[in-house]
């Protein structure tokens, strides 16, 4: 069995020179916890996906507080945690995204992809064709692949 059966054509992608928030804002509306990157050609350049992104405002935007009979109490001023929020959904996607990207083309075996979700724990894989992406393939297209190959 290979990818060209059960990847998805529909891929939602964003370009490396957007932003944090337009790629936070494309996973909201999509329902997708990552996205590929491509430039202005649309070759595939790199990944960001939800830990991506959760995981830099975590280090960016610490925001110690105390805990006092429910009452969160901030210990810094919240204006700064707002400006640096803003700034951090500012920075472009070229600057947080994951590289290199591991990525499978329409002829492989789906084997390929399923060796890289377990293996690496992805939970996406960008499919390429001559160089440019052309979908994705996700752990439920897998699914989809083994109950077929069961039948």
């Amino acid at each position: 069995m290979l990818v060209k059966e059960f990847y998805n054509k529909e891929v939602i992608s964003i370009n490396k020179d957007q932003t944090v928030e337009e790629a936070t804002q494309l996973m909201i509306e999509h329902n997708v916890g990552g996205l590929p990157v491509v430039d202005n050609e649309n070759s595939l350049v790199g990944m960001v996906t939800e830990k991506d992104i959760l995981s830099r405002h975590k280090k960016i935007m610490p925001l110690p507080y105390i805990d006092v009979l429910g009452v969160f109490l901030y210990l810094e001023d919240p204006g700064r945690a707002n400006e640096e929020l803003k700034k951090s959904l500012a920075v472009k996607i070229e600057d947080l995204m994951s590289t290199p990207v591991y990525s499978v083309t329409l002829e492989d075996e789906i084997d390929i992809p399923l060796e890289f979700m377990v293996r690496k724990g992805f939970n996406r894989i960008p499919v390429e064709q001559d160089g440019k992406l052309v979908g994705i393939i996700t752990r439920h297209d897998l699914l989809k692949a083994i109950v077929k190959k069961e039948e």
